[in-house]
């Protein structure tokens, strides 16, 4: 009985070295596919973020924001059509919304009226060109084309001179009364880039008063 308690004692040791051999070895039961294989797919989207669209096809380009579009003008004196004296082009004042419109009736005996003329001349000098238009009209019934071109290049005025006939001098004169159509008056309407439309008092505007007037207007 000693010898075997002797021989149990001694070999208690020998067979946990040898489990602890076979573990090393690896015949312990081997870790799963999931926990070895780490996931392939990419790094995740942010909290909160949807699925990325479809790719479009080839040159397909995302729509563009539309534009604003400019202020317009459907008064009957902004959309009836007009003869520039010195281009023989036809046009409307309407055509030239969203920008500062200067519109001026006169006559070509009126001094009054040339004298404003030259002030605005100086005025559009010291504005920017392509945000002004200026468009002056004759609402004198008894003056043609041909003598207002010659007047205007006689006198050296830039802007669009044009005779106004009867259809627009009458709603010229329903919006702002029938004094617009006496030209020693110096009658004169500023179209502002949003469409607001201003007459001005009936008096004779300095180069100074016209800036003023386009600049308040969008210019």
């Amino acid at each position: 009985m000693r010898d075997r308690r002797r021989h149990a004692t001694l070999f208690a040791p020998a067979m946990a070295a040898l489990i602890a051999v076979a573990a090393c070895s690896g015949s312990a039961p081997a870790p799963s596919v999931a926990a070895r294989a780490p996931a392939t797919a990419g790094p995740s989207a942010p909290a909160g973020a949807s699925a990325s669209p479809a790719s479009t096809s080839a040159g397909e380009t995302s729509p563009a924001t539309p534009a604003t579009p400019a202020a317009s003008l459907t008064q009957a004196w902004a959309t009836a059509p007009l003869i520039d004296v010195s281009t023989g082009e036809s046009f409307r004042i309407a055509d030239h919304a969203g920008k500062v419109i200067i519109i001026e009736t006169m006559a070509i005996w009126c001094s009054n009226c040339r004298t404003q003329q030259v002030d605005v001349q100086a005025a559009l000098a010291r504005l920017p060109a392509d945000d002004v238009v200026y468009v002056v009209l004759d609402v004198d019934k008894s003056e043609d084309g041909d003598s207002l071109a010659a007047y205007r290049n006689k006198n050296g005025f830039q802007g669009r001179y044009a005779v106004a006939g009867n259809d627009v001098a009458r709603a010229l004169a329903a919006d702002f009364g029938d004094q617009f159509l006496n030209p020693p008056s110096t009658p004169m309407v500023v179209v502002g880039t949003d469409g607001t439309v201003t007459r001005t008092d009936f008096v004779h505007k300095s180069g100074n008063d016209i800036v003023a007037l386009a600049k308040a207007h969008g210019a």
